[in-house]
C-alpha cells in the first residue's frame, strides 16, 4: 500500500512540474514537429530518464541535502545562467530558421533530451522541496521502497507528459500554427523570462 501511494505521490509530482507548458515540453513538440514524432518520442524518453534520476536523487538524498542547503542554493544560481544561454541559444536558432532554411536534425534524440533534462537544475531542488515536504508529514514513508516507488512515478508521469506533447505536436501545429511556426522564439522568450525571475529570486 505505501509502495502504490508512493507511486501516486510520484505521478502527481510530476505533473505538477511537467503538465503545463514549459521548457520540455515544448521542446519535445519542437522536435516531433521537425524529425517526425518517433524522434519526438525517443526525445521525450530522453528527458522521462534525466527526470528520474533527478527525482531519486533528491528523495533519497532529502536528509543530505537538509544538511547541505549551500548546493541547492548553488543549482538555482547556475539556473539562472543556463536558462539564459539557452534562450540565446533558442533564439539564435529561431533567427537562422527564419533567414535560411532548417537543417535536418542531427544527433540522438534521445541523448538530447536527457542532457536538455539534465541543464534544467531546478528540478532537484523542486522535488527536493516536495518530496521532504511529504516526507516529515508522513505522506511518504521513508523506507526505500517508498522512495523507489516515488520515483518510477515521477518517471513514469514525466514519460506520459513529455510523449503527450510530442503526439500532440501536428495538432497544436493545425491550431496554433504561429505559436509552432515560431517556437524556438517562444521558447527563447520563455527562457529569458525564467533566467530573470530566477536570477531575481537568487538574489533575495
Amino acid at each position: 500500500m505505501n509502495y502504490l501511494t508512493a507511486v501516486l505521490l510520484g505521478l502527481a509530482a510530476a505533473g505538477g512540474a511537467t503538465l503545463f507548458p514549459g521548457m520540455l515540453n515544448m521542446t519535445s513538440v519542437n522536435v516531433s514537429l521537425r524529425a517526425g514524432r518517433r524522434a519526438g518520442y525517443q526525445f521525450a524518453a530522453g528527458m522521462a530518464v534525466a527526470f528520474t534520476l533527478q527525482a531519486g536523487l533528491a528523495v533519497f538524498f532529502a536528509n543530505y541535502f537538509t544538511a547541505h542547503p549551500d548546493i541547492l542554493r548553488l543549482m538555482k544560481q547556475w539556473a539562472a545562467l543556463v536558462f539564459l544561454v539557452l534562450a540565446v541559444f533558442f533564439l539564435f536558432k529561431g533567427y537562422r530558421a527564419k533567414v535560411a532554411e532548417a537543417r535536418p536534425y542531427r544527433g540522438s534524440p534521445f541523448v538530447r533530451g536527457a542532457i536538455l533534462a539534465v541543464m534544467n537544475f531546478l528540478t532537484v531542488p523542486y522535488f527536493f522541496a516536495l518530496s521532504g515536504w511529504l516526507l516529515t508529514d508522513g505522506y511518504l514513508a521513508g523506507t526505500a521502497a517508498a522512495r523507489i516507488g516515488f520515483t518510477t512515478g515521477a518517471g513514469a508521469g514525466a514519460l506520459f507528459t513529455f510523449g503527450a506533447y510530442a503526439r500532440m505536436a501536428d495538432w497544436m501545429y493545425r491550431r496554433a500554427r504561429f505559436l509552432t511556426r515560431n517556437i524556438n522564439f517562444v521558447l527563447g522568450g520563455l527562457l529569458a523570462v525564467l533566467a530573470v525571475i530566477q536570477g531575481v529570486r537568487s538574489c533575495l
